[in-house]
Formats: structure tokens, C-alpha cells, sequence
């Protein structure tokens, strides 16, 4: 087996991580499991990660960090009707670029919500900086920048917005349609800006 850093070894694991529980679920994810999708031995993984929470963490990690990477290319200062068809586009190429992550997420996040009141609380820290403070965010700004008020607060639209590429994940998962989900995209940002009253 060829030596491997053990920052290499890390994203090795936790790819692996991503791949199991997207494709089998989390109670079936264990960490002999994971290190068997990763060909890494089981101590290599022990030795990378505490115990199997951290690794868990460690996925929620990367999902922010490429989600964040998704937004750098938007700019608030083009507007609002720009920055909001941008957020939306945004999303979508972040789901593109990686089904098998959002699927995993998927199964962590509803493992969250089972656990109960802890669960929910987890729920909404693991699911904020998903889209969430990004859009929101930009959205504001855009609208500071405009001199716009929207008709439906920003808060309200960035929770449609967010619930509406929850369901895309699925159809996307089950229909592989690029062309399709994109045209629900488009479809979604001319709505939302239809119901902020930024177009008539």
C-alpha cells in the first residue's frame, strides 16, 4: 500500500465517508465499513479521526467549505434580481458537482431530527450555514445596494428557496435530469423574484 499523508489519508476517509452513508445509510455506516471503502485499515482511520462523530463532523465540514466555495462568485452589488437568479444558480451547481455529499447530508440531517428537541437544534446549526447565511447575506446587501424593499422578507425567501432545492435533491437523485432540474431552477428564480415584486 503506498504511503499516504495523513491529510491525503483524511479526505480519503471522509470521501469514503460520503460514499457509504449516501448509498447505504448511516446506521450501516461504521467505521470498519468506511475504512473498507477508503482501502485504508481500520487503525489508519482511528488514528485520523477520534471516533466516528468527529467524522462526522469532518463531512458537515467539507459541505460547508464547497458551499461557500459556490457563492464566491457572487456579487450583491450587481443587484437584486442578479444576485438572486446567481444564489439560485449557485445551489444548483453545488448539487451538480456533488450528488453523493447532499444525499449524505440527507441522512445526517434526518438522524438529527429522530434524536428529538437535540436533534432539531442540531437540524438548524448543521442546516443555517447551508445556503442560508450565504443567501441571506447577499440578498441584503443586493437589496441595500437597490434601494429595495421586497414584498416578501428576505428570511421568508431564503427558506423557500432552501426547501425548494431539498426536493430537487431528491428528483435530481432519482431522475438524473440535468436539463430538467435546471429549467426548475430558472422556473424558481423567476418565482421568487415574481413574489419579492423585484419583476412584475
Amino acid at each position: 500500500m503506498a504511503y499516504l499523508s495523513s491529510d491525503v489519508r483524511r479526505e480519503k476517509i471522509i470521501d469514503a465517508a460520503v460514499e457509504v452513508i449516501a448509498s447505504e445509510g448511516l446506521a450501516r455506516a461504521t467505521t470498519r465499513r468506511i475504512a473498507e471503502r477508503a482501502d485504508a485499515p481500520l487503525g489508519s482511520l482511528h488514528y485520523c479521526f477520534r471516533n466516528k462523530d468527529e467524522l462526522i463532523e469532518s463531512v458537515l465540514a467539507r459541505a460547508v467549505a464547497t458551499m461557500e466555495a459556490s457563492f464566491e462568485e457572487i456579487h450583491p452589488e450587481e443587484g437584486f434580481e442578479a444576485t438572486l437568479r446567481a444564489s439560485v444558480a449557485a445551489y444548483w451547481q453545488w448539487i451538480q458537482r456533488d450528488l453523493g455529499l447532499h444525499l449524505a447530508l440527507f441522512e445526517l440531517l434526518i438522524w438529527t431530527i429522530r434524536r428529538g428537541e437535540h436533534g432539531t437544534k442540531l437540524y438548524r446549526e448543521a442546516n443555517e450555514p447551508f445556503g442560508g447565511q450565504l443567501i441571506r447575506s447577499a440578498l441584503e446587501r443586493a437589496a441595500e445596494r437597490d434601494s429595495f424593499t421586497p414584498a416578501v422578507s428576505i428570511d421568508e425567501t431564503v427558506r423557500f428557496l432552501l426547501h425548494r432545492f431539498d426536493g430537487l435533491v431528491f428528483e435530481f437523485a432519482e431522475s438524473r435530469d440535468v436539463a430538467g432540474c435546471q429549467r426548475q431552477t430558472e422556473l424558481l428564480a423567476q418565482a421568487l423574484l415574481c413574489i419579492s415584486g423585484a419583476t412584475p
